[in-house]
């Protein structure tokens, strides 16, 4: 059977667990922390934070039930064309999770596939 895990010695595993699974450390270097965060998605007015959020390097698990029985279906398609546009020039990505949930990533370093 071969190892799972990379190790020194024996029973010594390597200084980080990136490492440990066979990530090289300059790799390691270029790994970015992400929070995953639900979002209540309410009015068309907080297209700008979540902007903001996504700069922040949060992925969102986006609630749209709310926003999509309460605003003109037109305007709403505005608004997340503006949110796609936002996302192609950073290298995120959204994706539908069923009628009422959209998840966004913030950048091409977490990607959705469809």
């Amino acid at each position: 059977m071969g190892k799972l895990w990379g190790k020194k010695e024996d029973n010594e595993l390597l200084g980080s667990p990136q490492e440990t699974m066979g990530f090289s450390k300059e790799y390691s270097s270029l790994l970015q922390n992400f929070i995953i965060r639900k979002y209540d998605f309410t009015n068309l007015n907080q297209v700008e934070d979540i902007k903001n959020q996504l700069l922040k390097r949060k992925i969102l698990i986006i609630n749209a039930k709310e926003v999509l029985e309460n605003v003109d279906i037109s305007e709403l398609k505005r608004q997340i064309e503006d949110l796609k546009s936002f996302l192609r020039e950073n290298g995120g990505s959204m994706g539908r999770l069923g009628d009422h949930y959209l998840i966004i990533t913030p950048n091409a370093h977490v990607k959705i596939a469809n």
